[in-house]
């Protein structure tokens, strides 16, 4: 696709899917920081006598949901640890920062953390029900509705480290829902989200299968979903959100608060909103990582 398709596409639908444009050895640190990780706990849990095993020799697809499936666990989220140089390396791709100038300016900041998806065999809770990002951006408290960033475009790239499949769990989404505004919802106990509404009745969802190397950018506004995983092996993917840069971008009244609502949130988890594209200057890792520490400590 061209510049002006991609943009194009993006301000129809909501969501623009962009295939090829990392090359597979941009995302092979993501996979050796997972195994690298999966191997640290499986090896951990044997030593303790959690795990009969430590599935050395499964495949990447296939070793964690072994692992998961003998100790009767389905993590919602991934908890072994999300930060480091290739997360850095993964924010500030080239490719991905190309489409995020057309789509969301020349002043744009990462939120600081990603969600690691690790979407096991038949695991209802990571069978995320449709849902707008920015539900779970404004929405911190199980049960209590807020909306912060209404007003405000964010971008939600979504990149599969396997090949994302109907079978698997790929992403759906409904285009144009990024013009219905900010619909009610609110999180339930398992912390997801829920829409109040039916949105399957008002919009035609469309699959989105992907391969590796192609990234699906999305609104905040965008309404998506994902299904149940019905294969053996973990489909693997990460999602990483970007927002304008409050105190550079150029933002409505309306549009600034709530940058600054995200930002401020960023900063209350103790973490550092990355800068990635700018006039002026961008931080680099050793920068970043810096700023992340004395943050933390």
């Amino acid at each position: 696709m061209i510049d002006r398709e991609i943009a194009a596409a993006y301000e129809r639908d909501g969501y623009v899917v962009v295939r090829d444009i990392i090359d597979d050895g941009e995302l092979e640190p993501m996979r050796d920081f997972i195994k690298d990780r999966v191997d640290d706990y499986a090896r951990e849990q044997c030593a303790e006598g959690k795990l009969s095993s430590p599935y050395a020799d499964e495949s990447f697809e296939r070793r964690y949901a072994a692992i998961c499936e003998e100790q009767g666990i389905a993590p919602r989220s991934w908890g072994l640890g999300s930060f480091g140089r290739p997360f850095y390396d993964l924010y500030t791709l080239p490719g991905v920062l190309r489409v995020l100038n057309l789509i969301l300016g020349p002043e744009v900041s990462h939120i600081g953390s990603p969600a690691l998806r690790t979407k096991l065999p038949g695991s209802v809770v990571t069978s995320f029900p449709w849902h707008q990002d920015s539900q779970y951006v404004d929405q911190t408290t199980i049960g209590k509705k807020e909306k912060h960033t209404e007003h405000l475009h964010m971008v939600t790239v979504w990149v599969p480290l396997v090949e994302a499949t109907i079978e698997n769990g790929c992403c759906w989404v409904i285009p144009g829902s990024h013009r219905w505004g900010l619909l009610d919802g609110a999180r339930g106990e398992d912390s997801n989200v829920r829409m109040e509404e039916d949105v399957e009745a008002r919009g035609t969802p469309v699959a989105v299968p992907l391969k590796p190397g192609g990234a699906l950018f999305m609104s905040n506004l965008c309404a998506h979903t994902s299904k149940l995983n019905t294969t053996r092996a973990c489909r693997w993917s990460i999602d990483f959100r970007y927002f304008p840069t409050p105190d550079r971008a150029v933002l409505t009244p309306e549009q600034q608060v709530g940058a600054e609502f995200v930002r401020d949130k960023i900063l209350q988890g103790k973490m550092v909103p990355l800068c990635v594209l700018s006039e002026g200057h961008t931080p680099s890792w050793e920068e970043w990582e810096a700023e992340v520490q004395r943050r933390r400590s």
